[in-house]
């Protein structure tokens, strides 16, 4: 059990409160291989229970009891060219009926969302209960496959659940959905007159929500082709069709989206060279016209046989009609429940440079550096909200419907959405932002006999934030040097026993 002192605000009081209740983390794994590995089974089980004690603050925030449980198994055969692999899951997590409701409102989850299909069966349900003190829910995915042989395919299903919760031991950002996949490949691997190897492939991919939502339609197409100069040049396409999207509103309405076409094409040199290029440009064209591009420069320098420097800028230029905003209560907004969903117009761009640099000092000895400069800024303009659920048709503030205004001096945004209309008017802050962070860090690693090994690390972050909505280098750079950094200082060390 952890526990943290604080003072009041009020009264300048001390108190204690318990940051984090004696616990139990429980992990078994068990796995059994046939047939010199070509066929292996597994299992595993995975529990969680908490100490909570009488204590409101946690009880109403974490969960109590948290267990999963899964099968899987890999058969391979015809000498392994063709195999077939797959998992079934199950989890059940317990708490109070905040901490489970908590649990169902996450955007793991969304029950509240007010279209959602309800289907209670005592098991798995998928009603918003805020009298629930239980949750369980299930996965499972397949794969068929060739592997091996001039032409290779693969199909593929991943499903899971509304109420699937595996957090407490595992990460996972969203459930409710059922997934599923086919590539068609064909690879030449035997060196011809103009190349080295080649691989083109194609392929596409669905996805339903439990409620039998599209939520997911895609069709790509990937080329690599390596020349007998060892240079290789890739190619990829991808298709994203106009579907549906249940997580848009954040727990609100089904609503739809516009699709888009991307185009991708990569370049890179020699790896065996002193310096090796690589070049990555993207760009990407929606159905309604907005724009992205990306653009990824990188060399890796060779100085000498103990230095590896590789340096990765990274820029990216993107538009969105529909980035979500704020929810508005509002009961003359019947279409959507009684709120309204607020979205605006937003381009956005981002700089990083990740920069490594590995220096073998002697076979015992090494010095790793790692570093990487990051800013992204958000542009907002031309707020909307949609027409309808499940369509992608939008209707701007002062254009299609009510009045918007910008005040100066507060930096918000004060809407009357329906003029002379029964609806109130609401306000919200400018979303605007600039943000910037700076990580590094830097491994010495030493091993002071065979086998034992120490490891000193020091490692930096900082970041910050403003709400200029653009990017300024001098600026950004600047504020980013002048922001707070959080250090850590690390000293690990192993020893080997035996001989």
């Amino acid at each position: 059990r952890e526990q943290a002192h604080y003072v009041t605000t009020l009264g300048g009081l001390e108190r204690t409160q318990t940051v984090e209740p004696m616990s139990n983390y429980f992990v078994g794994r068990v796995k059994k291989e046939f047939r010199a590995g070509a066929t292996t089974v597994g299992g595993i089980f995975t529990s969680a229970v908490r100490a909570l004690g009488g204590d409101t603050i946690l009880t109403t925030r974490l969960r109590s009891k948290a267990t999963a449980t899964g099968l899987d198994w890999s058969h391979s055969w015809n000498n392994r060219v063709y195999r077939w692999r797959g998992t079934l899951m199950a989890s059940d997590v317990r708490g109070s009926e905040r901490a489970i409701a908590l649990t169902q409102r996450s955007p793991t989850h969304f029950f509240q969302r007010p279209d959602r299909e309800v289907t209670s069966d005592g098991l798995f349900s998928t009603r918003y209960d805020t009298t629930a003190t239980s949750l369980r829910g299930y996965g499972l995915y397949t794969r068929l496959a060739k592997e091996n042989g001039n032409w290779i395919w693969e199909l593929q299903q991943n499903w899971r659940s509304p109420g699937f919760e595996v957090n407490d031991l595992s990460i996972i950002s969203r459930v409710d959905y059922r997934w599923m996949n086919g590539n068609l490949a064909r690879q030449w691997l035997t060196p011809g007159r103009f190349y080295r190897s080649a691989f083109l492939s194609y392929g596409g991919q669905m996805q339903y929500n439990y409620d039998g939502d599209r939520t997911d339609l895609e069709q790509y197409a990937f080329n690599a082709f390596e020349f007998t100069n060892y240079w290789v040049l890739r190619s990829y396409w991808q298709r994203n069709h106009s579907v549906n999207d249940d997580r848009l509103s954040r727990g609100g309405p089904v609503l739809g989206t516009v699709g888009f076409n991307y185009y991708q094409l990569g370049l890179s040199t020699d790896p065996r060279g002193r310096v090796v290029w690589n070049l990555q440009n993207g760009i990407a064209v929606g159905f309604d016209d907005a724009r992205s591009w990306s653009l990824r420069p990188g060399v890796a320098i060779k100085p000498a046989g103990n230095v590896f420097v590789q340096i990765s800028p990274s820029w990216n230029w993107s538009q969105d009609d529909a980035q979500y905003v704020s929810t508005v209560k509002d009961p003359t907004a019947t279409t959507f429940g009684g709120a309204r969903y607020v979205f605006g117009y937003i381009t956005t761009r981002t700089l990083s440079i990740d920069t490594r640099v590995n220096w073998t000092i002697r076979p015992t000895l090494t010095m790793q550096l790692y570093a990487q400069p990051f800013v992204a800024s958000g542009d907002y303009e031309r707020f909307r909200e949609f027409a309808a659920p499940r369509t992608n048709r939008k209707l701007e503030y002062g254009r299609d419907m009510g009045t918007i205004a910008r005040s100066a001096t507060t930096a918000r945004y004060s809407v009357d959405p329906d003029g002379a209309g029964p609806a109130e008017a609401f306000s919200f802050g400018d979303p605007d932002f600039t943000s910037r962070s700076l990580r590094g860090t830097a491994v010495l690693r030493w091993e002071y006999r065979p086998g034992s090994t120490m490891f000193f690390v020091w490692a930096q972050q900082r970041a910050g934030n403003d709400v200029n909505g653009d990017l300024d280098f001098r600026r950004d750079t600047r504020a980013l040097f002048g922001d707070r950094p959080d250090n850590v200082f690390l000293v690990k060390a192993t020893y080997w026993l035996g001989r």
